[in-house]
């Protein structure tokens, strides 16, 4: 499951900029294959980032990951004619997912670590390893 949905872009961007980004055979309407399949994009690009951190999927998601899609979708759905202002906004997406993963900005959730066992073949035995306890190396 994505970030967000296609009634979430409508309430963000309106009806409208939807029909002329992805515009359908039917009058008054926006082709919803080809919105769906962008925001299942930018989930997947927001998996990236939130992979390295977090245990996906999410089971309680920050509320502001929806914008966070949102904001991406709409780059997406640009393709090249992309305006300043989206590019902009997907920027600073990308740039807040970043901040994510270096530990600046909290989603409000547990980071649920994976745990690594490693074996030995000296006498060490078996040693636990998660992402924080390799940060010093």
């Amino acid at each position: 499951m994505g970030y967000a949905q296609a009634t979430d872009m409508v309430t963000r961007f309106g009806q409208e900029e939807l029909e002329q980004l992805a515009p359908s055979d039917t009058a008054e309407e926006f082709d919803q294959e080809k919105v769906d399949s962008a925001l299942s994009d930018a989930s997947a690009e927001m998996n990236t980032y939130l992979g390295s951190v977090y245990a996906l999927p999410l089971t309680d998601p920050n509320p502001y990951l929806k914008t966070i899609c949102c904001d991406i979708t709409r780059f997406r759905l640009w393709d090249d004619a992309v305006s300043e202002e989206v590019r902009k906004r997907y920027e600073d997406a990308v740039a807040w997912l970043k901040k994510v993963v270096k530990g600046d900005v909290s989603l409000g959730i547990d980071n649920q670590e994976e745990v690594f066992y490693a074996t030995t073949s000296s006498n060490a035995g078996n040693r636990t390893f998660t992402r924080s306890s390799l940060d010093d190396f």
